[in-house]
């Protein structure tokens, strides 16, 4: 059956609130899932599955799957479509209010097509909050992909793209057309995936993170000005930072450096 009619059976317009918009094409539902890479049974978080476009895919590929869903309608779809599957669990629950602790046993692997409302929010609290998901493959906004992999001293450098770089190895993918939704979105949407490590020094990382984040607040500052309260002209020296830099201009590894050095 076609995405499209699991969507007229909802008998309900998509709820923008809630940035609904359905995957119909079951061709980039294919080339999603063969980013997971994972082994036989390997467990998923799906989030935001809607009508389970990409859950379809991925079950055929016998992975352990949570979906987690907000929109009680959805779920009540999502159950009878997928009720006589064994390795699915459908739970009607806010991903930014779901507890992720009960995420044991292996790695676990998160695919979903993110909201765009949500996005990301949910993603700087995954990658702060969840070690134990260690590979992302999702689809969101293309800006919001594009900022997560930014470079120093461009548009879209900013402390996202610091906290992903000095976390995770992530990678843009491919667009998605707008015409493989339904309703269609105005956005453009990209599908990246992210590998997060455990690393031995994150507890410094977190505080590079939040160093960049008070500097990105007044990213028309110089350093010596936005970060005063962290780096003074003899650190600077030693760290080999020009304090009239600002903050687009700090690598991840400098606010590493700058964290470093006020442990």
């Amino acid at each position: 059956m076609s995405e499209i009619f699991w969507i007229n059976k909802l008998n309900m317009k998509p709820r923008k609130t809630l940035g609904q918009n359905f995957l119909i094409d079951t061709n980039i539902s294919r080339k999603i899932t063969k980013l997971v890479q994972g082994q036989l049974a390997d467990p998923i978080i799906e989030i935001g599955p809607g009508t389970g476009s990409l859950t379809n895919e991925l079950l055929k590929d016998n992975y352990r799957i949570k979906a987690v869903e907000v929109d009680k309608q959805l779920t009540h779809l999502l159950r009878e479509r997928f009720g006589d599957v064994p390795n699915i669990e459908i739970i009607n629950e806010d991903a930014m209010s779901f507890d992720y602790s009960q995420l044991t046993g292996p790695w676990w692997i998160m695919v979903g097509n993110l909201p765009y409302n949500i996005g990301t929010r949910l993603l700087i609290k995954l990658i702060t909050e969840v070690p134990q998901i260690h590979r992302y493959v999702i689809m969101l906004q293309d800006e919001v992909a594009e900022r997560i992999v930014a470079k120093p001293n461009t548009k879209n450098y900013g402390s996202i793209s610091v906290l992903f770089s000095l976390f995770t190895d992530s990678k843009l993918q491919f667009n998605v057309s707008n015409n493989c939704f339904e309703p269609k979105p105005k956005i453009l949407s990209t599908v990246l995936t992210i590998q997060r490590e455990t690393l031995v020094d994150e507890e410094i990382r977190f505080k590079a993170f939040e160093i960049s984040k008070i500097a990105f607040q007044q990213k028309r500052k110089k350093i010596k000005t936005a970060l005063r309260d962290f780096i003074d002209e003899e650190k600077a020296e030693k760290l080999l930072l020009d304090l009239n830099s600002r903050p687009q201009e700090l690598t991840p590894n400098d606010y590493l450096s700058i964290a470093e050095s006020i442990t």
